[in-house]
């Protein structure tokens, strides 16, 4: 059976049989039977190859060069050609488009990606898009620029939703709001299997920025910062000294040269929570604040005190998110103690919070699918245990042992 997939492969190895195909896919829509044999001229040895493996039939070819190909019953029926128009450039107008067509196609136009398009496929909301004739254009194109950035060196560089838009679409304005903003936030969650509700997260982990000044990063460190003109500030430092946090807006963040560490300990805790964080500032332990997946702001920081040869200890919940959490902040900073580990191995039921069933299957698939997971024991143990416990709860569970400093 001829099938979209076999019909662009055809295509992508002998273009010249486009028209000829184009041509009788024509007539099927209009809902005619097919001739028992058809001719084409123009064809050579490859095209004809490609025809005869479409239909499964010999063909013959005359000395002036006109091939011609039998059509067997079962192909010459209408409703055997229904979705190839797509493939072959055309819709059916009488029908409101096959949004499987157009996966199918980026499947055999990148093989290496199928995975990553079928589940692209599989979001409702992605798919009901697509589905609009009219969006296609438009969703193709970011498709494969994004596909571009993230094969190329582009895809370690800072951007902005506006240099972005200007760039693909010649239209600054295209990306920073409306349905085509959505669609890109959806294609990179489905990326890195984040939730695409925190549109912020998502954003800030492909290193494309909304608004350089809404993203930003809350710390409590000896430190002193130098800027790219050469500008040194302590004020930081001196927050420090006097058990209070500073906050610097990824703009800044962005513009740091150096970070100078002022503490014979050459030790960060990053801090998942908001309650955790403020009891390690008024304790004056060196510590930033993730508030949940770290921000652009927060890894790049992070990165500056790694270059300065600081380590991290990070604290965050022993559930799926908080290891995964505690690996968004190994990607920036040197991590040497993950406390949600030793948690949740010495934790007891009464301790933790019982997962639901949703919890539990979330656990599960994620261990099954990602055993190369950096913390993937943790993640198994979380999945035995049947339980998570909160970073709040700690203290309590580790003692002495879980002291920070």
């Amino acid at each position: 059976m001829m099938t979209s997939e076999k019909v662009l492969q055809a295509i992508t190895r002998a273009p010249a049989i486009k028209p000829v195909l184009l041509r009788l896919a024509r007539r099927a829509e209009e809902g005619k039977t097919l001739p028992e044999k058809f001719s084409a001229t123009g064809i050579d040895y490859v095209a004809q190859g490609e025809l005869e493996q479409l239909f499964g039939t010999i063909s013959r070819r005359t000395a002036e060069g006109r091939v011609y190909v039998t059509v067997l019953p079962q192909m010459r029926d209408p409703s055997a050609w229904r979705g190839i128009l797509p493939v072959l450039g055309a819709v059916d107008k009488n029908r409101g488009g096959d949004d499987e067509d157009i996966f199918a196609r980026l499947k055999l136009l990148a093989p290496d990606m199928a995975e990553f398009v079928d589940r692209l496929a599989a979001k409702e909301e992605i798919a009901r898009f697509v589905a609009k004739r009219e969006n296609r254009r438009d969703w193709m194109k970011l498709f494969k620029c994004l596909v571009y950035r993230f094969s190329t060196e582009e895809c370690g560089i800072i951007t902005t939703l506006s240099q972005l838009g200007s760039d693909w679409f010649n239209d600054s304005k295209k990306l920073r709001s409306g349905a085509l903003r959505r669609q890109l936030v959806l294609m990179l969650a489905t990326a890195s299997d984040l939730d695409p509700s925190d549109e912020r997260l998502v954003l800030d982990g492909a290193l494309i920025i909304d608004n350089p000044y809404t993203g930003s990063v809350t710390f409590s460190a000896p430190v002193v910062i130098t800027l790219k003109d050469g500008s040194v500030f302590d004020f930081a430092d001196r927050f420090f000294a006097r058990g209070m946090a500073a906050q610097l807006p990824l703009e800044t963040v962005l513009d740091i040269e150096e970070v100078e560490w002022n503490d014979d300990k050459n030790e960060v805790v990053t801090s998942e929570n908001a309650a955790p964080f403020a009891q390690m500032v008024a304790d004056n332990v060196p510590c930033v604040y993730t508030a949940g997946y770290p921000g652009l702001a927060v890894k790049v920081f992070l990165h500056k005190l790694g270059e300065a040869g600081v380590v991290c200890v990070h604290e965050g919940d022993a559930d799926l998110d908080g290891f995964r959490i505690a690996k968004e902040v190994s990607n920036a900073i040197d991590v040497v103690r993950v406390v949600a580990s030793e948690a949740l191995s010495r934790s007891r039921p009464e301790d933790g919070i019982e997962m639901d069933a949703g919890q539990r299957r979330r656990v599960s698939a994620f261990a099954a699918k990602r055993p190369d997971f950096k913390y993937s024991e943790d993640v198994k143990l979380l999945s035995a245990k049947g339980y998570w416990v909160e970073q709040e709860s700690f203290k309590s569970i580790l003692g002495k042992g879980g002291k920070r400093r």
